[in-house]
């Protein structure tokens, strides 16, 4: 009978929950494959595909289901209800099932640290679980894999103990990509890797030609649903194909790119002609169905082996030397949005060599949201609900909007793209500042920018005075 979670508060807690001595690396190797496995299980459908999979290799599992994410279907294997700040509770919680191995699998939004209910092993934690805040996704699972390691236990990907989830090469129904889908796979790849080193574009809409949308921490379905009906891309996506494909240096034993019936529907919504996904390095949900409705719907839907380290480096100019960023409104930034600024400058070069937009919002040193062709002020107005772990009960207003106005042609376009929209969506997202490179304010909106910027409390900064 699954357990149910208590109040949260300290003294429900288990004594010594996260005291046992750790493992070693021998004992680890010893152990795993001989007992019940662990897994810690967030949204979707993964965590489910995962123990149904280790149940028919006659393992046990035991399921620690965090409150608020997972999927009710947890409840036909032996589970426990957690809530996310329960960490002592976790680790006390695979170790009375006798859990060595485990698995980290499922969609978890990063959760507002400051609305958990934590107990002492929360506490006891507090400086190594503030360390995992820092970075885009990846680096955070690296940190999150990493603490369960020196707990003892051997973290094993999805992949490994369900290998009939990975993705095979090839397509896996009726409709092949064209030569002109096989371009704009190339595209998102090279992509992708410019983009590895700032933790963020797993996933990306593109043709031949163009990129259309970027996934950022919303992830795959709400850019999907942007290209959809109602959303504030649609139709732009019609003949594009979604790309999915493991960053460079992934920690692949958590967050490989997925997709499932659930992809499909979107990407057939917003006009898509098809989904590539890499193959050994991605995951396929329900095989069967996925074909059946990309058959039905006319997509494509095939896996592709790309290599990202050995792809074609995407070359950034150096003929524009850096320049000192100057402060045109009273609002001044802070040091921590100071580090924003570095990766924004570092990130906009990049996207303007691919053609890959001209906008991008960085919060604690991690890219949030890259603009595709999406409207810039669309783009930013979902921000407002993310809690971005809580920062901005710290810090009021985190995050840090760059535009690239070089990128935006005509020059007399500039203008339309810094008026009262943006301004308007960037203090209803809780941003701290716009900073403007490449190119100068257009003079007829500069005075307004100012006056704009001024009014909703933000920075305002510019590359060229």
């Amino acid at each position: 009978m699954a357990k149910m979670p208590d109040s949260g508060s300290a003294s429900g807690a288990t004594p010594d929950a996260d005291r046992s001595p750790i493992a070693s690396g021998r004992d680890r190797l010893r152990l795993a494959g001989t007992g019940p496995v662990g897994i810690l299980a967030g949204g979707g459908a993964l965590p489910l595909d995962v123990a149904k999979a280790v149940s028919a290799q006659g393992r046990a599992v035991h399921i620690i289901a965090i409150e608020g994410h997972a999927d009710a279907d947890v409840a036909a294997y032996p589970h426990e209800w957690i809530n996310m700040g329960r960490i002592g509770r976790m680790l006390a919680s695979f170790r009375e099932a006798g859990c060595r191995e485990m698995v980290i699998a499922g969609a978890i939004e990063r959760p507002n640290l400051l609305r958990l209910r934590i107990d002492s092993g929360f506490v006891r934690q507090l400086p190594t679980l503030l360390a995992m805040t820092r970075g885009g996704d990846d680096s955070v699972l690296r940190r999150v894999v990493r603490f369960f390691e020196l707990k003892g236990f051997v973290v094993r990907g999805a992949g490994e103990l369900a290998p009939d989830l990975m993705a095979s090469p090839g397509p896996l129904g009726m409709h092949r990509p064209s030569g002109h889908h096989l371009q704009a796979i190339g595209r998102a790849g090279r992509l992708i890797r410019a983009l590895g080193p700032f933790d963020v574009g797993q996933g990306a809409v593109v043709t031949a030609e163009q990129v259309i949308a970027i996934e950022g921490v919303r992830g795959t379905d709400a850019m999907l649903a942007d290209l959809g009906p109602g959303g504030c891309g649609v139709g732009l996506g019609a003949g594009a194909v979604l790309v999915k494909l493991a960053k460079p240096g992934q920690e692949m034993r958590v967050d490989l790119p997925t997709i499932g019936p659930t992809t499909l529907e979107r990407a057939a919504a917003a006009g898509l002609a098809g989904i590539a996904v890499g193959a050994g390095s991605g995951i396929v949900l329900d095989r069967a169905a996925l074909t059946a409705r990309a058959d039905a719907a006319g997509l494509f839907v095939t896996g592709v082996e790309i290599t990202l380290e050995s792809a074609q480096q995407i070359s950034v100019s150096s003929s524009r030397p850096a320049a000192p960023l100057v402060l045109l409104s009273r609002k001044a930034p802070t040091p921590s949005d100071r580090r924003d600024l570095l990766v924004v400058r570092r990130l906009l070069p990049i996207l303007a060599a691919e053609g890959a937009g001209h906008a991008t919002v960085v919060a604690g040193e991690h890219v949030v949201a890259v603009s595709g062709v999406l409207p810039v002020e669309k783009l930013i107005a979902p921000l407002a609900a993310r809690s971005l772990w809580g920062l901005r009960a710290l810090r009021g207003r985190t995050g840090t909007l760059g535009l690239d106005l070089a990128a935006i042609t005509p020059a007399d376009a500039r203008a339309k793209h810094l008026g009262i929209e943006l301004f308007r969506a960037a203090k209803e997202a809780r941003l701290a500042g716009i900073a403007i490179f490449g190119a100068a304010i257009p003079e007829a909106a500069r005075a307004d920018a100012i006056a704009l910027a001024n009014e909703a409390g933000l920075f305002l900064m510019s590359e060229v005075p």
